[in-house]
């Protein structure tokens, strides 16, 4: 068993894409209601690694960042941060686009 219970299905998993697009459904409702930040469930599934070939266990992870280790695959010349052990996921850059999205909104109002 997974950490947190999660064990990844191959029928089951999720894609980076279907979390994008919970973040938003959600975060309008948020910003309707005034608040004015959120924190994406978990920054890192650190017990389910990214993996490049075979099932991947890190699709089953809500964090907004593969956590990568010494059999994931990922060439460190190709990551956005080379020195971290860790690659952001298409939900870590959407946030951040709201985020800065929303504070362009806030110096022009």
């Amino acid at each position: 068993m997974e950490p947190d219970g999660v064990t990844p299905k191959p029928d089951l998993v999720r894609d980076e894409s279907e979390q994008v697009r919970y973040l938003d459904e959600l975060m309008p409702v948020f910003e309707d209601e005034g608040v004015d930040s959120v924190f994406w469930f978990s920054f890192a599934g650190y017990g389910t690694p990214h993996r490049l070939s075979g099932p991947d266990p890190d699709l089953a992870s809500y964090g907004i960042v593969k956590i990568l280790d010494e059999h994931s695959g990922y060439p460190a010349d190709g990551r956005t941060y080379p020195d971290m052990p860790w690659e952001p996921k298409e939900a870590f850059h959407a946030l951040a686009n709201r985020y800065q999205a929303s504070s362009r909104r806030h110096r022009t109002a």
